[in-house]
């Protein structure tokens, strides 16, 4: 995937002081459930835990990360801690690129890509008999696409006559959409039909609705993903369809850190409330057929999209007063 090759790693936002702490070791993954081994598509979060269930002042932990690919396209990731103090637990490596990871193959039986990121702690202070309840998460972020085929049928006049006469109907084409965080629909009705003056030829509407239904977000502000909108051929769309164009993609990720690809599309749309937006373009006929033919609408999605997961930590002190 070309849009994905120049990413590069993240940089760490960290708020919450930690101590001493005995740590639970299971992982959630908000929207998807919790423990390891989850399922969802694009690049998921498969593990998250650390190496011991209990820690004195001092001591070192192991924080893990699992992530897999287990979408049809390639992908690329960095992984950030989040919700404890770096400092507090003296470690500056916090932000952590898992670089490219491969699509996952069902012809040739292969599994997506897996990434894993470790982070190196060391547990601070805190008094004897204080114990505090803290959320440790990990944020992993990717740029990903999502291809869409829409088929749609084409019927002279003529066609359309003889098959309402024989009692014929004429399904819709089918929609391919390939797997990731973004699910997509296309309606472009049963077929169109074109008419014999071949200068006036019908207009005809394409809905398109995209939802995400990934487990975790897209980034950016407004959720803008990058569309671009391939027409059958011997059609043109009319309009803007179908978003508004963008050139400057950087605006979106104010608060984003830097380092991933950032979208590649000249337009863009934006999921209303993170959760989903359905636009619809006009297109015309302009070179009909001479018999019924099946072509193909083509869309691509380009986005970055994150993952959380976290854990629980109960914080346990074991420092004496006055040291």
């Amino acid at each position: 995937m070309t849009a994905l090759k120049n990413g590069r790693s993240l940089a760490l936002v960290l708020a919450i002081p930690l101590a001493v702490l005995l740590v639970s070791g299971c992982v959630d993954v908000p929207g998807l459930g919790g423990g390891a081994g989850v399922s969802g598509n694009g690049i998921v979060i498969t593990k998250f835990e650390p190496s011991l269930s209990s820690l004195e002042s001092n001591d070192p932990v192991r924080l893990h990360l699992e992530v897999q690919n287990r979408g049809d396209v390639i992908g690329e990731a960095a992984a950030v801690l989040m919700g404890i103090d770096s400092q507090a637990w003296g470690s500056y490596n916090t932000e952590q690129y898992i670089g490219e990871l491969l699509n996952a193959d069902e012809e040739r039986g292969t599994e997506g890509g897996i990434g894993t990121v470790d982070w190196d702690l060391m547990a601070p202070d805190l008094q004897r008999g204080e114990k505090r309840p803290y959320t440790a998460i990990a944020r992993v972020f990717y740029s990903y696409e999502t291809s869409v085929v829409k088929t749609i049928t084409f019927l002279t006049s003529d066609e359309v006559r003889r098959a309402a006469q024989s009692g014929e109907s004429v399904a819709a084409g089918p929609t391919v959409v390939s797997a990731g965080p973004l699910s997509v629909t296309v309606n472009a009705g049963e077929y169109v039909r074109t008419k014999d003056d071949s200068w006036d030829q019908p207009y005809f509407p394409v809905e398109i609705k995209i939802t995400n239904t990934g487990g975790g977000q897209i980034a950016g502000d407004n959720y803008p993903i990058g569309i671009e909108f391939t027409e059958p051929t011997g059609t043109m769309i009319m309009g803007d369809c179908p978003g508004q164009a963008q050139s400057e993609w950087s605006a979106f990720y104010r608060n984003i850190p830097g380092g991933l690809s950032l979208p590649f599309s000249s337009n863009v749309v934006y999921l209303w409330d993170g959760k989903e937006t359905t636009i619809t373009c006009r297109l015309k006929v302009v070179d009909p057929p001479a018999f019924k033919v099946d072509k193909d609408l083509r869309i691509k999605l380009s986005y970055l999209y994150y993952q959380d997961a976290k854990t629980t930590i109960n914080v346990v002190g074991t420092t004496e007063l006055g040291y």
